[in-house]
């Protein structure tokens, strides 16, 4: 009975995340009635002749950038999932390794500098990328082969601070107010500007994340009962440990160079899932991938709608959303203590 019901939550969750993403090809800083995007669509895959202007903002603009925020928050979810239990730690998320600062230190310097244009348009997302990989090595060649979560986040926050720390000094030696500006609304995040181009490569990601996860579900569930009895059973906690840095900030990387750092959706999201399905890794991918999805698509609706025609930076808005539901579920699940 349980397995049906878990089913069934999955079964909804996709529905509501396919009929959230067809919704919200309507709005935005130009909103399009539902009977046009039916119409639009309709049309497209009947190879008949299509209105320019709205086929144009429907296929060129908006359908590839809905499609990559549900990816996005998806990965960024099963990565905080991923982060929450090899740490040991419910307050970890998607960030905490410094991937996202080395990645805001890599986009920051190639739009400072101007080396961005030279490799125009994916100087910024090169450099993000780079940066990000070297958070990345870091971390790995350090924190080796320990087998203490508490030593793997210290590190992440003291490589997080370093890289915070060179990405505000190039800013600060900017003289540019324009690099400046752009800069801040990169590490802010942002949809804007997704291409199909980029779809491809965030599903690429998508998929090899959650088959990783859905290869290994049954060692990421043993590290759930405590590191000393997963030893017990013969895991190698440290092989696991490397496995899950490596796999998670090279997922972070891909994104946050393409979007920028989007807060509080990999911290909050794994929570709601716990909430809704059950703490089993093999429950947790599905759960954990429709839930953050859905709140990305809806949170990219919010930012491109609320301040019409300007543009909200998402990170900002999630970070708006999350915090204050991530306090209530602290609240509720540490009441009277």
């Amino acid at each position: 009975m349980m397995l049906k019901k878990i089913y069934l939550r999955a079964f909804l969750l996709a529905t509501f995340l396919i009929l959230s993403m067809l919704l919200a090809i309507g709005f935005g800083s130009v909103n399009i009635e539902n009977n046009i995007v039916i119409e639009e669509i309709l049309n497209f895959f009947q190879g008949s002749e299509v209105n320019s202007s709205n086929s144009m903002i429907i296929f060129d603009i908006r359908v590839p950038r809905i499609i990559f925020a549900a990816i996005a928050g998806a990965i960024l979810s099963l990565t905080g999932m991923l982060m929450q239990t090899v740490s040991q730690n419910y307050l970890a998320d998607p960030y905490i390794l410094g991937v996202s600062s080395g990645a805001g230190m890599g986009a920051v310097f190639c739009i400072i500098t101007g080396i961005a244009q030279f490799f125009a348009p994916y100087g910024v997302y090169v450099g993000a990328f780079l940066g990000a990989t070297l958070a990345t090595i870091i971390v790995v060649h350090i924190a080796g082969t320990s087998n203490t979560p508490i030593k793997l986040v210290l590190i992440g926050m003291g490589i997080s601070a370093l890289f915070s720390a060179f990405t505000m000094l190039e800013i600060y030696g900017s003289k540019n107010e324009a690099q400046v500006r752009s800069a801040m609304f990169w590490l802010m995040g942002s949809f804007t500007g997704i291409q199909w181009a980029m779809v491809p490569i965030a599903l690429t990601v998508l998929i090899v994340l959650m088959l990783f996860i859905w290869l290994f579900r049954h060692e990421l569930d043993l590290i759930l009962l405590g590191r000393e009895e997963a030893q017990h059973l013969g895991l190698s906690t440290e092989r696991m440990q490397q496995m899950v840095v490596i796999v998670s900030s090279m997922a972070i990387a891909v994104i946050v160079s393409i979007a920028g750092i989007i807060g509080f959706i990999g911290l909050v999201i794994p929570h709601i899932a716990r909430f809704i399905g059950e703490s089993r890794h093999s429950v947790m991918l599905w759960f954990t991938s429709l839930i953050g999805a859905v709140v990305m698509v809806w949170a990219d609706v919010m930012a491109r709608s609320m301040f019409r025609p300007e543009e909200v930076p998402i990170g900002i808005l999630t970070a708006c959303l999350g915090a204050p539901v991530f306090m209530q579920i602290i609240n509720r699940q540490y009441k009277g203590t």
